[in-house]
């Protein structure tokens, strides 16, 4: 009738790739990767996490109870990001990557006329958790350049969604997946 629940020391690692439809997290196999996200895999009780996508293949150090996306640049470069997922049963945690070629994205919410994550790196990462439920439209920027729209993305309580920017050369991408648990 009701889930099991996590080990609150466990760890939570998924693989941010929009170049690769392919991914394995420790045992945990993934060969269709939506929107270039797979879903977090629980690692309970262990500090190294092998990861593999597409041609890259690596072992990370983790902490307990952090959640974290290894993601692949355009570039093919890695980096191992900590996501500040908030798990508030009132709001929707918002994930936002820039896989992309531009040095620094934004993700705006022009019905509010704010920044909801400033200043993502690439191959970086951020989060923010917002009020649900709700449903809003997101630009990403470059700067004040408009280089993608994401529209009406449902925000549900206890819920999440990945946004990942991607591509190169005026062409971004930014599809929405969902933050899930691989079950």
């Amino acid at each position: 009738l009701y889930e099991d629940v996590a080990n609150p020391e466990a760890s939570f690692v998924r693989v941010v790739d929009a170049g690769t439809p392919v991914a394995v997290i420790q045992s945990a196999s993934f060969d269709r990767v939506d929107g270039g996200v797979t879903p977090y895999v629980v690692i309970d009780g262990e500090t190294e996490v092998k990861i593999t996508s597409g041609e890259t293949s690596t072992t990370e150090t983790i902490e307990p109870a952090t959640f974290y996306s290894f993601v692949v640049g355009a570039d093919g470069t890695s980096a191992l990001v900590v996501d500040k997922i908030s798990n508030n049963p009132a709001q929707a945690d918002v994930t936002f990557y820039n896989l992309s070629d531009i040095a620094s994205a934004d993700l705006y919410v022009p019905q509010a006329k704010a920044m909801a994550i400033e200043g993502v790196a690439v191959n970086g990462g951020g989060a923010v958790a917002l009020k649900a439920p709700l449903t809003l439209d997101f630009e990403v920027r470059d700067g004040e350049t408009v280089v993608a729209t994401v529209p009406a993305v449902a925000l549900k309580r206890r819920e999440g969604v990945a946004i990942v920017l991607s591509g190169t050369g005026g062409s971004y991408p930014a599809p929405v997946a969902p933050n899930a648990l691989a079950k």
